[in-house]
């Protein structure tokens, strides 16, 4: 009788008190306030619960091994882990922890010099040490228990866990308030407030995708296309169109309260008053910058995916899709993309072929690259990129999507760099210095958008040119603190050079696009036109655009006669390729010319990396000249360019050594080291 009350009193220790233990400590993390956690657990008991269930459902896997102790820690400290995570994320953003940042770990990487300094890298990589070492001391020391578990304790543990598992499906099912975070999770951070982290959280592991629509058939998307016209058509008239979406921005004047010692956005103000604008609701605040991006691109809305869901690190790593791009293609456009900041980000440089984009310049593919306080490059730089595009097919209209970067996080512990800095009155309490720093990035943003216009106002040729803010800065703004609009609005302009009819509207970022075409007079692309025909008010407006996007994505394609409509393009790095034409010999030197080369430009020989030096945009020195090898070019095998034998090759690498682009290859014996060798 005392041994079955000790493993009694032990199994209520580890499978009931510890995981209600565990979930005080994260939602006191969630929340950042202990008490805030005990009042969840007062008004929101039967959440609560559920919460709870979930991590004993996860602590229960630890009755079926031997060092079930050992078990039990390393599950509890895995939450623990994802608490911590969801904590020092929300300091970074307004969005919390989801399973999705998982798929991000590569572009959280490559941004955490912006935010982490040298002693925070040593400390996060001591505290991983440090766990690492006593977890296989507590597996060592911990001893092995029940060594003979019978089939009886078996199916006692399996019992529990059924029992578990069943009391998790029957509140599922039997609660309105549990079931409503399938429904009602468009403010992901209020989700995570009322649910909790760890529903939310585990939520996220499973709701991927769009979910298959109850009536869906080739019936029911037929219906749905007829009702959709083709009668409408295209204007002759097919200017140049822009967008450009402007990194974290927005009318920093609906903060209540704040003044500056001048206007911090005079160019965007004007544009204001003079052109087609309005607010802009969009899928995320704080981060998330690519959700904005895929609505604005697609036309599609991203609360019809998963919770938290990146379409780009999903879906579109392998499926093509409708696109602005797309649409273009169809009446001679050609599409391209303009990002300062590196191409892998968010993975991009994959994406961009699926979505229609024929090249594609990123940081790699630009010269004259200025940074600011923060490390991240100036939009300055966007300016003459933007106009290449523009200028590199006159013949054919083109579409440029723009992506800035300087406005970036974070905002804290920085100074701007700016001449003549502009003075932020009454800032929160706190913030002085991130509101400082902040409003004197965007004034410099504002300056871009006015050379951008003025340049644009010299063509001749009809143009587009559409501003929008992808998401509002994380500067732990409420909705509270703002005038107009809410934490999920930014705004947009519509400017042009031909006197299109302004039309001032608030939109989501999935209308925008199909918006902007509907204005100018192109209605291409089965979204597109549903978009532009469609009553937004009405009730099956979301409901059908969730059809469309669930035939496109997951479906049979019944909407495209059951066939993929897109193929993918030959995404082109750079406006202009790099090319490579010579490598000489002059004074000493050895020279290698050619076009568009940039500080990210790696010389190769014989598939090997040469020391080099770049020099300008025509020419990189070598160190020395490379020494030929043995191998011969075996013409029945196929080489990539960087590994042909006693061949040159420019490639073009991202910070982390990761090749995006190579250059036309050139022999050795065709180049003028050959000829001097002779």
């Amino acid at each position: 009788m005392g041994e079955k009350l000790l493993r009694l009193k032990k199994f209520v220790t580890f499978y009931v008190l510890l995981p209600v233990i565990l979930d005080v400590v994260i939602e006191s993390l969630n929340r950042k306030s202990l008490f805030s956690a005990f009042s969840y657990m007062v008004e929101q008991p039967f959440l609560f619960l559920f919460n709870v269930l979930i991590i004993m459902l996860t602590l229960s896997v630890a009755m079926y091994f031997k060092r079930e102790i050992f078990v039990l820690v390393f599950m509890s400290v895995v939450w623990l882990l994802f608490g911590i995570v969801n904590f020092v994320i929300l300091h970074f953003r307004v969005t919390p922890f989801s399973a999705v940042d998982f798929t991000l770990i590569s572009s959280a990487i490559s941004v955490s010099g912006h935010y982490l300094t040298a002693f925070n890298v040593v400390m996060i990589f001591f505290a991983i040490a440090l766990l690492v070492v006593s977890l296989v001391v507590l597996f060592r020391k911990t001893p092995c228990i029940q060594k003979n578990k019978t089939k009886k304790a078996y199916m006692l543990s399996t019992f529990v866990v059924l029992v578990v598992i069943t009391s998790i499906f029957v509140m599922h099912k039997s609660s309105t308030s549990v079931q409503a975070l399938a429904e009602n999770y468009t403010n992901i951070s209020e989700a995570y407030e009322n649910y909790g982290f760890v529903y939310c959280f585990a939520n996220s592991i499973i709701d991927t995708g769009i979910k298959k629509p109850e009536d869906y058939s080739e019936e029911s998307v037929s219906k749905l296309k007829a009702s959709i016209s083709d009668k409408q058509k295209d204007t002759k008239v097919k200017p140049d169109i822009i967008m450009i979406q402007l990194e974290s921005f927005f009318d920093i004047c609906d903060v209540k309260k704040i003044s500056f010692s001048r206007d911090p956005l005079p160019n965007f103000h004007r544009l204001q008053k003079e052109y087609t604008n309005g607010q802009l609701t969009v899928p995320t605040v704080g981060a998330g910058t690519v959700n904005t991006e895929f609505e604005v691109l697609t036309g599609m809305s991203q609360h019809d995916f998963g919770v938290s869901e990146y379409p780009y690190k999903t879906v579109l790593k392998s499926k093509t899709s409708e696109s602005i791009c797309n649409d273009l293609a169809e009446i001679g456009y050609t599409s391209h993309a303009v990002h300062n900041n590196t191409a892998t980000f968010y993975g991009r440089n994959k994406v961009f072929s699926n979505l229609g984009f024929d090249s594609f310049t990123s940081v790699e593919y630009m010269n004259n690259i200025t940074l600011n306080p923060n490390g991240w490059a100036k939009d300055d730089v966007m300016v003459d990129e933007i106009l290449r595009t523009l200028n590199t097919n006159r013949e054919k209209p083109c579409f440029t999507f723009g992506i800035t970067v300087q406005s970036h996080g974070k905002y804290n512990d920085v100074d701007p760099d700016a001449k003549d800095p502009i003075e932020v009155y009454n800032s929160p309490e706190g913030k002085e210095d991130s509101y400082r720093y902040y409003v004197n990035e965007i004034n410099e943003v504002d300056q871009m958008i006015g050379r951008l216009i003025s340049a644009l106002e010299k063509r001749k040729k009809p143009t587009v040119l559409v501003l929008y803010g992808d998401h509002l800065p994380s500067l732990e703004l409420t909705n509270e603190d703002l005038n107009d609009g809410s934490l999920y609005e930014t705004q947009y302009i519509v400017w042009n050079n031909y006197g299109l009819k302004e039309k001032d509207q608030d939109l989501t970022a999935y209308q925008l696009y199909s918006e902007v075409l509907d204005q100018v007079g192109i209605h291409q692309g089965l979204i597109t036109k549903y978009h532009q025909q469609a009553d937004r008010s009405s009730d099956r407006y979301k409901e059908n655009l969730r059809t469309l996007e669930y035939d496109l994505l997951y479906g049979e394609n019944y909407a495209y006669g059951g066939e993929a409509p897109f193929e993918a393009t030959d995404l082109q790095m750079g406006t202009q390729p790099v090319k490579l034409e010579n490598v000489t010999v002059r004074n000493g030197k050895v020279i290698v010319h050619g076009q568009n080369f940039t500080p990210y430009c790696k010389v190769i020989f014989d598939g090997k990396e040469l020391e080099s030096k770049w020099l300008d945009e025509h020419r990189i020195e070598l160190k020395e000249i490379p020494e030929r090898s043995e191998r011969k070019l075996d013409k029945n095998k196929s080489y990539e360019p960087d590994k042909l034998p006693n061949t040159f090759v420019v490639e073009v690498q991202n910070g982390d050594s990761v090749k995006l682009s190579c250059s036309n290859p050139v022999r050795f014996k065709d180049t003028s080291l050959a000829e001097d060798a002779q």
